[in-house]
């Protein structure tokens, strides 16, 4: 009883490390999660751009257009005339889009020609802008139509107007229930908790534990106690487990109060794919610390082999944006399995989780785990019999 009040004592005096890697998770975490997160809600909803405006004619049918505009978009006054300006206005971002219309552009457009005299400036990185091009001759195209086919050209203008502003504002109805095709904000708050959580566990247990055996006076007489081997290393593995399963919890319920609109009734899966991550943290955590009584190198350790392991492993960058040769040599690492295991329950409905499927990740997690545990234990129990 003993050794294991003495790690958990160990472990509180790394509270700031704590701290500073729970907050990362909280704050980055949250960011990313929200960021990257989409629903059938919001897959295709329409964007209103900030476009400037130039009209040299000042005919009724430029007026329409700038007056269209208007209706849809967020208009504003480009602030000059010279053409360079405005270019490099929009590729800085001061308005997303910007049109010029020329002088003579209506008495053009009646004779056939003046679609074409538009002159359009957009960076051409969004379908937005594309999108907005193609609704302005469209609305142009129909004014032609109407007046083709006897309309005035104010009848025409205003026939136009009202279909075009009424088209603008229909919403998409998606029909798309496939879970797959949507990235929850549950799946983007532990993905990253894999690096965090990771990270929490290997500094602060790994220190708690070489600090509690770096002393060799200690240590000697710990050796030469009562306590076997088995019981003493059993004791340390049900301290650490106990700090890891309350950090694991506070992890999930602070996920799970973030969520707010977000949240669904998968939780529990991610929530028990979290706690076999924990133990897979502790047997990383235990082995380093019988490699090094240093401080500093398990720092160095902890850091290499886990963000090494985040960017590898679909954590940082998307499993599906990384090379074939990367994503097999991640079939090696443990943080891999619990990046699957995350896909797998944000793609797979809620009543088909629990299958053969997910509770295979879940078995090479805990694989991972016992293999770390055991390798730390030989490494321990040799330096003890060697007295290294």
């Amino acid at each position: 009883m003993s050794v294991f009040k003495a790690i958990i004592k160990s472990i509180r005096s790394n509270i700031i490390n704590i701290i500073v890697y729970f907050s990362i998770f909280a704050f980055f975490g949250n960011i990313t999660a929200r960021a990257n997160v989409t629903t059938t809600d919001t897959m295709f909803q329409e964007v209103t751009m900030k476009v400037a405006v130039t009209d040299y004619d000042n005919s009724n049918i430029s007026k329409a257009v700038v007056s269209y505009l208007k209706d849809t978009q967020k208009v504003v006054d480009p602030q000059t005339e010279d053409t360079q300006t405005i270019n490099d206005n929009v590729r800085f971002g001061i308005y997303q889009y910007a049109i010029i219309i020329p002088e003579g552009f209506g008495e053009s457009l009646k004779a056939g020609d003046g679609k074409n005299e538009l002159e359009y400036i957009a960076p051409g990185t969004s379908a937005s802008e594309y999108l907005l091009t193609q609704k302005i001759n469209d609305y142009l195209n129909d004014i032609v139509i109407y007046m083709e086919n006897g309309y005035t050209e104010n009848e025409a203008i205003e026939l136009t107007h009202q279909q075009m502003v009424k088209l603008n504002d229909t919403k998409a109805i998606v029909n798309d229930k496939s879970d797959e095709n949507h990235r929850s904000f549950y799946t983007g708050m532990f993905t990253f908790n894999g690096y965090s959580m990771m990270m929490i566990l290997c500094i602060c247990v790994s220190t708690a534990l070489i600090s509690f055996t770096k002393d060799k006076d200690v240590s000697n007489r710990i050796s030469v106690s009562g306590m076997t081997f088995k019981k003493r290393n059993f004791a340390i593995i049900g301290a650490v487990a106990l700090f890891g399963f309350v950090l694991t919890t506070v992890v999930i319920l602070v996920i799970h109060l973030a969520s707010g609109e977000y949240a669904n009734d998968k939780l529990i899966y991610y929530a028990i794919n979290a706690y076999v991550l924990m133990f897979v943290g502790l047997g990383v955590a235990y082995l380093f610390s019988t490699i090094t009584s240093s401080e500093n190198l398990i720092n160095m350790l902890s850091n290499m082999f886990i963000i090494s392991m985040s960017f590898l492993c679909g954590v940082f960058v998307d499993i599906q944006f990384l090379s074939e040769s990367i994503i097999k040599a991640a079939h090696f690492l443990p943080l891999y399995w619990y990046v699957a295991a995350i896909k797998f329950i944000n793609n797979t409905a809620t009543s088909k989780i629990l299958c053969k499927q997910f509770g295979m990740y879940l078995l090479i997690e805990i694989l991972f785990a016992f293999a770390f545990f055991a390798a730390g234990m030989i490494i321990s129990k040799k330096k003890e019999q060697y007295a290294i």
